[in-house]
């Protein structure tokens, strides 16, 4: 009998112990999803913005000659040394965030306003459109990419900017005469007084989806408040993501009533490679000066080929400031 109890006890105490490292299995740390391991998160409290930069690119801060201050988002690939500025080699993919500006022209060559530009850049916050640009090749594809805002974000001087520049390889310019129209030397080569550049190369699609990636990241924050999660502000019920769409697009959800100004937002659809097809508001149904979560509807007439595109909500932001900005991307299928 005693035998018996011995037996039953031990085996309770090593039930017991299965048990125990059981539940120490389960408590062990879950692998982090890959975003994380292939990002870092950066924050510039100084200059009150926040983004994630990919694993293969450096950051640098400090200053350009005249005390500018810079931070450059760079790939660690890149022969030449930080800080870079706005004039450099087309072949090097990096970001250069001037809060302050910098005193001197954008990049040379043919360019656009992004208000003129049929396509579009993956951005959390609002920009001046018509004096922001992208710099063209002669094949219609943007290397680069200058910023401004409506209202500086805080700490930041008026002309304040980001400048973003895809890797361009086997990059070639030409210059032609503003008097004859014939070609002429770069180093003879005077845009200010008319004469015309032309540039030629092909766009890294690689870095350029790298660079658009930390465009997308980056948002600006308001020092006097903590920043509310985008999903906290806005639900959309349809569509849904990655849901099949055909014009009109019905669009209807949900958004705290100061997602709106009066009683409507704006709301742009895309497509994957950033063409605007449409802009519209979607209006809020129901008295919209509340904390409260207020639905709302629109709808989008389209027309397009392309196979995939996005849905983009923006917080209407009457004073302009990027730090009041919010944006949500939803990703569509079209029909």
């Amino acid at each position: 009998m005693r035998a018996l109890i011995f037996l039953l006890l031990g085996l309770i105490i090593i039930s017991c112990r299965n048990s125990g490292e059981s539940e120490q299995r389960d408590e062990s740390p879950k692998p982090q999803p890959e975003s994380s391991k292939n990002s870092a998160s950066y924050t510039s409290a100084k200059w009150h913005f926040s983004a994630e930069i990919p694993q293969g690119f450096e950051i640098f801060e400090g200053e350009l000659p005249g005390e500018a201050p810079v931070i450059n988002f760079y790939d660690s690939s890149i022969e030449k040394q930080p800080p870079f500025g706005i004039h450099n080699d087309a072949s090097m993919a990096y970001i250069t965030v001037l809060p302050k500006g910098f005193g001197v022209d954008g990049p040379g060559g043919p360019r656009k306003s992004i208000q003129d530009w049929d396509e579009d850049l993956p951005l959390s916050f609002n920009l001046d459109r018509q004096n922001s640009y992208v710099y063209l090749m002669e094949n219609g594809q943007p290397w680069a990419a200058a910023l401004r805002f409506q209202s500086p974000p805080p700490g930041w001087k008026e002309y304040g900017g980001i400048y973003i520049f895809y890797q361009v390889d086997n990059f070639r310019a030409e210059c032609f005469s503003s008097n004859t129209g014939e070609e002429i030397p770069m180093d003879q080569c005077n845009p200010m007084e008319g004469d015309a550049m032309k540039f030629y190369g092909d766009v890294s699609e690689e870095k350029k989806t790298t660079l658009n990636a930390i465009l997308e990241s980056l948002y600006f924050i308001d020092p006097s408040r903590e920043r509310e999660e985008t999903r906290d502000l806005i639900k959309v019920e349809m569509p849904q993501e990655n849901a099949t769409v055909s014009s009109p697009l019905e669009i209807k959800g949900e958004a705290k009533g100061y997602w709106f100004f009066e009683a409507t937002a704006p709301v742009r659809l895309v497509t994957g490679s950033g063409k605007v097809l449409a802009e519209k508001y979607i209006e809020a149904q129901g008295e919209w000066m509340t904390e409260d979560w207020v639905p709302f509807k629109g709808k989008i007439e389209f027309d397009t080929k392309e196979k995939r595109g996005y849905l983009i909500f923006s917080r209407a932001n009457a004073s302009g400031k990027p730090e009041h900005d919010r944006m949500l991307r939803i990703p569509v299928i079209f029909d």
